[in-house]
């Protein structure tokens, strides 16, 4: 499955939909992008994103009777592996270790931070 590359605002309307607990119409999908994170975006600018997340196959638009829904193709999990994988390759030269070094060595990761990673992965 090929994961293109989502602009800021198309993350911000995927995010949006990703938090919904159901399959969105357009006014669910302006209400979080405005209320949650903080945009003033009218309904031509959302329908413009979502009609670029169908094209980007991340979105199927499914109609139910005279409602339009939003249907995820692209989970936020897979998502969130491609920036990570994509960030570690490019900044890392795919080192890992290195990529945990440098975020203990910027505070971002804790020793608590560790300690809890350690007793995820015992449980493996």
């Amino acid at each position: 499955m090929q994961i293109e590359k989502l602009t800021e605002s198309e993350e911000i309307v995927m995010k949006a939909i990703w938090d919904c607990d159901k399959e969105p119409v357009l006014s669910d999908v302006i209400e979080r992008v405005n209320g949650h994170y903080g945009k003033d975006w009218r309904p031509q600018t959302v329908s413009t994103f979502l009609a670029k997340l169908v094209r980007k196959n991340y979105l199927k638009l499914c109609r139910n009777g005279r409602i339009y829904t939003y249907k995820i193709l692209i989970s936020e999990g897979d998502y969130r592996q491609k920036l990570y994988l994509q960030h570690i390759s490019f900044w890392n030269n795919n080192d890992i270790c290195a990529f945990i070094t440098e975020m203990i060595d910027n505070g971002d990761l804790t020793m608590d931070d560790l300690k809890a990673v350690n007793e995820s992965v015992k449980e493996l």
